[in-house]
């Protein structure tokens, strides 16, 4: 019984029952189930809000940007390969005008598939679209993926990543895309 001595329970009654009565007005039993279903709503709505806050947190944790604008360096777990894999990242500067032919360090958005990227001051848009079930598992770990973008032509861009493989084309877009759903 709830891990207590037996004889202690007894005790502990008539010690209750040796008491004079205290002049209390006794809750009906409505009332106290509707206090304690509020406790629970409250703690429930409670643990709704912080799993909520800890998924905002984990969506937009990646997009924080740094004071000079430029993104924030991903984690070390969303990082793929040795260093030595990957070019130098440049600055932010260089990328809005980068030279074709030349690898630029491009962290791809992959959270909702591969659909958009922005890179030189622009919008892209993947041809064709990967959606999120067709990426490779390891790829949908982090919701950006490590590689390289290279600016082929004035309307074609490419990034590459390697281990998984991956290989996207993108266009040039005229307007910035729709968030995600």
């Amino acid at each position: 019984m709830n891990g207590y001595p037996e004889e202690e329970l007894r005790r502990a009654l008539r010690a209750l029952a040796d008491r004079p009565p205290v002049p209390l007005a006794a809750p009906t039993p409505q009332a106290a189930v509707r206090a304690a279903a509020r406790i629970r709503g409250r703690r429930r709505a409670a643990a709704a809000g912080l799993v909520a806050a800890a998924a905002v947190l984990a969506v937009l944790a990646p997009q924080w940007s740094s004071d000079d604008g430029s993104r924030m360096p991903a984690p070390p777990a969303a990082t793929a390969g040795p260093p030595s894999e990957l070019p130098a990242a440049t600055e932010p500067a260089v990328q809005a005008d980068p030279e074709p032919g030349v690898p630029y360090a491009h962290d791809l958005y992959v959270h909702c598939g591969i659909r958009y990227a922005k890179f030189a001051g622009r919008w892209w848009h993947a041809e064709p679209e990967v959606p999120e079930e067709a990426l490779d598992p390891a790829l949908r770990v982090n919701p950006y993926t490590a590689g390289t973008m290279v600016l082929v032509s004035a309307v074609e861009a490419r990034f590459v990543r390697s281990a998984p493989d991956l290989v996207v084309t993108f266009r040039p877009l005229a307007v910035e895309p729709p968030p995600c759903r």
